[in-house]
């Protein structure tokens, strides 16, 4: 009993104030990296920087990351990257295409073509799988064919394997 406001003294080998237990912090889940900003590992990347400028033609067996502006063709065996900064007037042809900036000109991918938030392509875009993220601006027609082609003819058939058909006479 408490006598002037006074507490009385609390039990040895308890705890003085009593707090109800607080649930662990719970961290949030973790966010999956963003798809297409950066572009993939390459020891064959050739990169072309924010103050830099190519006009021709550019071909090569590895990647090109592109921050600067191109114009003409680009034939690379591996990906084409195109950065936020990246502008390209001309006809991209990689196994990959990712385009964060600015495309003006055809994109053909023989595997994927990518246009991220950022992106804004006028032109055709022609792969197996495309790629449009949320915001990305686009002006053209798109290609998808996964490199099997459907016939509507009926395939050719052995006429002497078949019992009513008849022989030609010369």
């Amino acid at each position: 009993m408490a006598i002037f406001g006074k507490k009385p003294p609390a039990p040895k080998g308890r705890p003085t104030t009593s707090r109800p237990p607080q649930p662990a912090p719970v961290a949030p889940p973790p966010t999956p990296p963003a798809r297409s900003q950066t572009p993939a590992p390459d020891p064959n990347r050739s990169f072309l920087g924010r103050s830099c400028s190519l006009q021709g033609e550019i071909r090569g067996a590895g990647s090109l990351e592109c921050h600067g502006k191109i114009t003409g063709l680009v034939e690379i065996e591996g990906e084409v990257f195109i950065g936020t900064e990246g502008k390209a007037k001309a006809q991209l042809t990689a196994r990959r295409i990712v385009i964060n900036g600015r495309l003006e000109g055809d994109a053909i991918g023989s595997e994927k073509v990518e246009v991220g938030a950022s992106g804004h392509v006028e032109g055709d875009v022609r792969a197996k799988a495309v790629l449009f993220a949320e915001g990305a601006f686009f002006e053209g027609n798109v290609e998808m064919r996964t490199g099997h082609t459907k016939t509507t003819d009926p395939p050719d058939t052995d006429k002497a394997s078949d019992p009513g058909a008849q022989k030609a006479t010369p």
